[in-house]
């Protein structure tokens, strides 16, 4: 039997993808109005220490809702998912939490960087002189590479692994679009492979597209979905 707290925890964690799955477009469209094509545009220091304010505050805002888009979000369905399916998945779902808590902490804290040092770097560049404006320069490009190409390129293997266990549990429980969350992850193991080969770029800048529009996909009808198996429960007095 369903309790009240088991409704209101289910609308939350429903909110919480749906909100994550807007927000994660959020990111992308305001990555684009930053960076337009040019996706690598991120890590030249002099070029994005030079945008205009405006500029620097939508890239700053995409930061924000990266880290409310595509990771939080993930925090909360995972929690959901190992509490439902916690006798299924057995000494798993220690695993999986693990995982899960690390992808989002590494995710997180590359948002949070980069969004921290953006106007400080910025205001160095333009108030130094030549030295003082390559150092900047330098400092931004260093933390955007290390973010991207570090922090953000070690969540291929976390994703890699929970994310297929969570797609088959979740198909074989009648949810639907499973596959969606099956392409995400392994999507992840591919640019994480394709990490050791920068001549892939273009194979990598390929991956990361499905990445950022097919994870938002799922996270709103999976959100949809609970929000509705959450209706269902109050209308059958569950």
């Amino acid at each position: 039997m369903m309790n009240q707290t088991s409704r209101k925890v289910m609308r939350f964690t429903a909110s919480c993808a749906i909100i994550g799955g807007i927000l994660g477009y959020a990111n992308v469209a305001l990555s684009l109005m930053v960076t337009g094509s040019d996706t690598d545009m991120a890590l030249h220091g002099a070029t994005m220490l030079a945008l205009p304010t405006e500029t620097r505050d939508l890239f700053r805002w995409s930061m924000l809702a990266d880290m409310f888009g595509f990771y939080l979000p993930v925090l909360f369905i995972g929690g959901y998912f190992l509490h439902v399916f916690r006798e299924e998945v057995g000494a798993l779902g220690n695993m999986m939490a693990l995982a899960i808590g690390l992808y989002v902490a590494v995710g997180v804290s590359g948002a949070v960087i980069q969004l921290g040092i953006l106007h400080p770097l910025a205001h160095l560049y333009a108030g130094g002189d030549d030295g003082t404006r390559a150092a900047a320069a330098a400092a931004w490009t260093t933390v955007a590479t290390a973010t991207q190409n570090g922090l953000w390129w070690c969540e291929g293997p976390l994703v890699l692994f929970f994310a297929p266990i969570i797609a088959n549990h979740l198909k074989k429980a009648g949810w639907r679009g499973s596959i969606l969350l099956k392409i995400v992850g392994w999507v992840f193991g591919l640019l994480f492979l394709f990490g050791f080969f920068p001549e892939l770029d273009a194979l990598t800048a390929a991956s990361e597209l499905v990445v950022v529009l097919v994870l938002p996909l799922w996270m709103m009808w999976f959100g949809w979905q609970l929000l509705r198996r959450s209706g269902k429960s109050v209308e059958q007095g569950l």
